[in-house]
């Protein structure tokens, strides 16, 4: 009698087997990485085992690498998420350091967690700021994470109005209408006569970008030295800068 005769459950074949177990094995020490470091986060939210004088970057915790990052945070494709490459954004982070005139230098990285993550690890900053939508990266750096949804650009902290001296932004949709939202909060929190774009998109939008970040300090907009890097697209991207001598922007680790 055959197994299905004789009312057995199926069975998957060993090679079926061996990539299941490895994908919840996968999944399991993800969720243990991210759980080891939303624990502490909470706590040092709530005041419980930091205090502002154990951290000179104010209170945080030590930033996670990227590549533990990458480890605990998958990309949730529905919100278009892909992750740079752990080389680019390590360059960027040394670009945009390149641009701080001091340590009191206001950077609002926005829809863009892989540059924070990668920026606040090599060189921590406690005025950086991540406005970001998903929820998840909170437990990152609880007092630097501000949550932003684009449907609502006007909704951010009194404390951003024209104070960010350098927004990085990856806007998530390749559309018109998400970079005009994008241009809408930006030109709120820059500083007017001295704040300098950071805008890292497909060149498919280009045209668009153009159009919309036109003024001072959202443009006009120059293309970028730096050679933009992610694991997974095959989208040709770019990065623009909005400051007189922004085509230099990274020069030198692109020539490296």
């Amino acid at each position: 009698m055959s197994s299905s005769d004789s009312g057995s459950p199926p069975t998957l074949n060993p090679s079926t087997l061996s990539i299941l177990d490895s994908f919840l094995s996968s999944k399991l020490e993800q969720e243990q990485l991210f759980n080891s470091i939303s624990s502490p986060a909470a706590s040092a939210l709530a005041g419980l085992t930091l205090d502002d004088d154990d951290d000179a970057e104010g209170g945080e915790q030590r930033m996670i690498s990227l590549d533990e990052y990458k480890s605990a945070f998958s990309e949730d494709w529905q919100l278009s998420q892909f992750w740079y490459t752990t080389p680019f954004a390590n360059y960027l982070a040394e670009s945009i350091l390149s641009l701080c005139s001091s340590s009191t230098t206001t950077i609002a990285y926005m829809c863009c967690p892989t540059a924070f993550v990668a920026s606040q690890h090599l060189y921590p900053r406690k005025n950086d700021h991540l406005l970001e939508f998903d929820q998840r990266f909170a437990v990152l750096a609880p007092r630097q994470f501000v949550r932003y949804d684009l449907n609502e650009p006007d909704d951010f902290p009194d404390s951003l109005k024209a104070s960010v001296d350098i927004a990085v932004v990856d806007p998530p949709y390749l559309n018109r209408t998400t970079n005009q939202k994008l241009a809408q909060t930006i030109h709120q929190i820059l500083r007017p006569d001295t704040g300098k774009l950071i805008i890292i998109t497909s060149k498919s939008i280009e045209p668009s970008l153009h159009e919309i970040y036109t003024e001072k300090p959202l443009g006009p907009l120059r293309q970028t030295a730096l050679v933009v890097e992610h694991g997974r697209l095959a989208n040709e991207f770019a990065c623009w800068g909005s400051w007189e001598g922004a085509e230099r922007f990274g020069e030198e680790l692109f020539e490296a």
